[in-house]
């Protein structure tokens, strides 16, 4: 294929895709949206996930179309589960948010929430492929990001640089390593805060590191797992991973009240210098440099096999709309509405990001955060955590992650995990009716 080809196929593609986006346009601007007049739309989501953007753009719709929102913003620790609750008694929100698409199996959209397939703002996404369901190849949310969750090492810069080190780039993990020796040589600051508290943010280093570790074979196993063919016992890599983080306690690189803080702690705890380094996601990152500019933060990618790889998320937040609510047609008409980039316009100024529609402005993006998707995303040096290649089990890594944080606490060693966590997954699959744990 010449470069002739290619620039017409381009150009051809750009042109539909800018026919699409104009039709999408039009649609929106000839829709009657006066469903929404009078109307409240209940709005679930967690304390994690709730943005103060998103009451301003609800008082923005508010005055434009006279439709109320009512955030239900439930604590962190009892989402998952009272949205289950809700979803299988049929006491539904009109809207409410998850991970997505990688929670469309714990959550059971294919019963529960509607089709959004065919909903005009479909068009207008940067990244739909990476949305659609991998079974049913259907749209069951609307996304707020076209893409998120870099699971990257965020460091005070003034700290570290006080301890001798200046714009980490760790190519090995023994080198991670001795950045953190170097810290608690040369600070009293613990070099890796750890927030335990939130186990979500506990069982990051291991669902980033295991498929990083297992490279090449790391598709085969995940189908091995599913058709029950091997054990959790049976992948050493990712005994060899929970056995890094183990040590990382046991070293004296981690603080010890990592038991009782948890993520919304973390940004004071980074900022005051009490800690030099956090592994999390970039939303945090975001917040941090958003709250806290006096300090500047850098990144870096922890090295686990032979070269850094970014781990991130083959998810989003979405917004889906169960299919038992009472106004369902009304909730598709907000959600159009809540899409419209005078809307989105106004989350991402406050919140510099990488919008999900490709006519909202995304800002300027927190530097340290830019620098990975440069280094990483735009490269495609950086592979899906497992839990996204696992969805089909999602719904019992909850008991893993306790189990992780039992490990960390030195309550369990790293192959009883493994041990104690397969019986737990057979039981799951078992119950979810997979024929191979029959």
């Amino acid at each position: 294929m010449n470069k002739k080809h290619v620039k017409l196929m381009i150009s051809t593609a750009m042109a539909a895709s800018m026919v699409l986006s104009m039709g999408a346009a039009v649609r929106a601007e000839e829709a009657d949206y006066s469903i929404l007049e009078g109307k409240t739309i209940s709005f679930m989501t967690s304390q994690a996930k709730f943005f103060d953007a998103y009451q301003t753009m609800a008082d923005a719709i508010e005055a434009d179309y006279g439709c109320k929102v009512d955030f239900q913003v439930v604590p962190d620790d009892q989402y998952t589960s009272m949205t289950n609750l809700k979803l299988s008694t049929g006491e539904v929100p009109d809207v409410f948010e998850q991970n997505y698409p990688s929670q469309n199996a714990t959550l059971n959209v294919y019963e529960y929430c509607e089709d959004l397939s065919n909903e005009a703002w479909v068009s207008r996404l940067v990244n739909p492929d990476m949305l659609k369901d991998q079974k049913d190849g259907k749209m069951y949310a609307l996304p707020k990001e076209s893409s998120s969750g870099y699971q990257v090492v965020y460091y005070n810069k003034a700290l570290l640089e006080s301890c001798g080190i200046t714009d980490p780039e760790p190519q090995t993990y023994d080198e991670f390593l001795d950045i953190l020796k170097a810290v608690k040589e040369n600070s009293d600051a613990a070099p890796f805060l750890q927030t335990n508290k939130d186990n979500w943010e506990t069982q990051i280093f291991m669902t980033g590191g295991i498929p990083i570790t297992l490279g090449d074979k790391a598709a085969e196993t995940y189908e091995k797992l599913l058709n029950n063919e091997i054990t959790w016992s049976d992948i050493p890599e990712a005994e060899d991973v929970l056995q890094k983080y183990i040590d990382l306690y046991t070293e004296g690189y981690v603080n010890e009240d990592n038991l009782s803080v948890g993520y919304d702690d973390a940004a004071e705890i980074m900022a005051n210098g009490k800690a030099a380094m956090y592994l999390t996601v970039d939303q945090w990152a975001t917040d941090f440099g958003k709250n806290h500019p006096e300090v500047e933060l850098g990144s870096f990618v922890i090295p686990y096999g032979e070269k850094p790889v970014l781990p991130t998320g083959n998810y989003v937040q979405g917004l889906f709309v169960p299919n038992a609510g009472s106004q369902i047609d009304v909730a598709k008409a907000f959600l159009e509405v809540w899409s419209m980039p005078k809307y989105q316009d106004m989350y991402y100024e406050a919140n510099p990001g990488y919008p999900a529609f490709n006519d909202v402005n995304g800002g300027e993006a927190t530097p340290c955060v830019q620098s990975i998707v440069d280094k990483y995303i735009t490269t495609g040096d950086y592979v899906y955590e497992i839990n996204g290649q696992l969805a089909d089990a999602n719904g019992c890594f909850n008991d893993l992650w306790n189990f992780y944080v039992e490990a960390a606490a030195g309550e369990k060693e790293a192959a009883a995990v493994w041990e104690d966590f397969q019986a737990i997954y057979e039981d799951y699959m078992e119950q979810q009716g997979f024929e191979a744990f029959e």
